[in-house]
């Protein structure tokens, strides 16, 4: 994997946070960030459904994978230099569906946390 797209919504203050914090990481592999239901991202990637991307974090592999929800983050943080061990621990069979919940819970509740922290 020499690049990483990633798809956020641009009108979540928790996305755009995350974004910020992936942003300022030292990475093994760069990412480029696009707004989720964006024009870029239409056209970029017309295969894409635009709702179900601004529901969840959507990252898009050079070679045309695309991760969504815990796998997406998975990914991310497999990108990430401080973050590739975890990555690789959180996904092993016996720990994916740990990260799997807990990254839709975070989606599910992303309202009530951005509230919290503001």
């Amino acid at each position: 994997m020499r690049s990483l797209t990633v798809l956020f919504d641009p009108s979540c203050a928790l996305c755009r946070a995350a974004r910020w914090w992936l942003d300022g990481q030292r990475k093994y592999v760069p990412m480029e960030f696009i707004g989720a239901g964006t024009a870029v991202a239409a056209q970029r990637f017309p295969g894409l459904d635009p709702a179900s991307t601004l529901k969840e974090m959507t990252v898009i592999g050079d070679g045309g994978q695309v991760y969504r929800g815990a796998k997406a983050w998975l990914m991310c943080l497999w990108a990430l230099r401080e973050y590739r061990q975890r990555a690789i621990r959180w996904s092993r069979p016996d720990r994916v569906q740990y990260a799997r919940r807990f990254v839709a819970w975070v989606s599910r509740n992303r309202k009530v946390l951005q509230r919290a922290s503001a």
